[in-house]
């Protein structure tokens, strides 16, 4: 049997790959090479420019649609200033954002 692939370097379930901070990451589902991109470009920002605040808007995830539509926009932070912040933006721009939780059990997925 042949894998249906493009060529010898595509991605495939099983796979494990090494993030740009040496985290590896088991491919389960190979929808979520815009993710591992989006983990290795903010791993990138955040050690070459210094940033102060990373504010990540995608929409990466389809699970995110599901539970909150397609008007309102996941919010994921443990920084309780910045999620204040961005919910008065929302509110003064009329783009709605709902704070997710980020429990301390899933830190460890």
């Amino acid at each position: 049997m042949r894998q249906n692939m493009i060529n010898e370097r595509a991605v495939v379930p099983g796979d494990v790959l090494t993030a740009a901070n040496g985290k590896t990451i088991e491919v389960i589902n190979t929808d979520a090479e815009g993710r591992l991109t989006m983990a290795d470009a903010l791993v990138y920002v955040d050690k070459e420019l210094g940033c102060q605040k990373i504010i990540e808007l995608s929409t990466l995830t389809g699970a995110c649609m599901v539970s909150l539509g397609s008007a309102i926009a996941g919010l994921w932070t443990s920084n309780d200033d910045l999620a204040r912040e961005i919910e008065v933006i929302s509110s003064s721009t009329g783009e709605k954002v709902w704070r997710m939780p980020l429990e301390k059990e899933y830190e460890e997925q």
